[in-house]
């Protein structure tokens, strides 16, 4: 009886091995794209919630007039997240963060004085670009929020959507 190990075992061993650790190599990448994917997600969630609760806060307030609500229109067009598409290219306009600032701008500037803080929220942010649509016909009760925030500009349709809707709550115009 033999005690030795030949060559043929010895190969067979390390290509076990190899594909083992291969097999984990390709784990940790992965692990590290989720982690990325997670954290950005986080992070979209948190502007998301920066964004659209002032904007929650000032359309729900309780001295908003019926003429103030009904003032504001569905920005930045009828169309909705296609403003934010070229259609030649099929690709995202230059900067979306620069029109959805405006939306929020108009918005708040259209509800006047309702006790809520009116600018953008800067710090919440984490690097993200944003994207925000607001849709409302002008005889609607209902005002629709819808958000979407991405690390790269290109990929801001491709992003989940953070939506809201508001109900009118405050005074009815004498």
């Amino acid at each position: 009886m033999k005690k030795a190990v030949t060559l043929m075992e010895v190969n067979l061993a390390i290509m076990i091995m190899a594909g083992g650790i291969l097999s984990v190599l390709g784990l940790y990448s992965l692990g590290y794209r989720e982690n990325r994917q997670s954290r950005e997600d986080v992070a979209s969630a948190a502007y998301a919630d920066a964004v659209m609760s002032p904007l929650v806060m000032a359309l729900s307030a309780t001295n908003v007039t019926w003429s103030a609500f009904r003032s504001i229109t569905s920005q930045p067009s009828e169309r909705g997240w296609y403003e934010y598409l070229n259609a030649q290219t099929g690709m995202v306009n230059g900067d979306p963060e620069g029109k959805a600032k405006a939306v929020f701008s108009s918005v708040m500037g259209k509800l006047g004085s309702t006790g809520v803080a009116s600018g953008w929220p800067t710090t919440a942010s984490g690097g993200l670009k944003a994207g925000l649509v607001v849709l409302h016909d002008e005889d609607s009760a209902v005002v629709r929020i819808a958000f979407r925030a991405t690390k790269n500009p290109a990929e801001l349709l491709a992003m989940p959507i953070y939506y809201t809707e508001v109900r009118f709550q405050g005074v009815q115009n004498q």
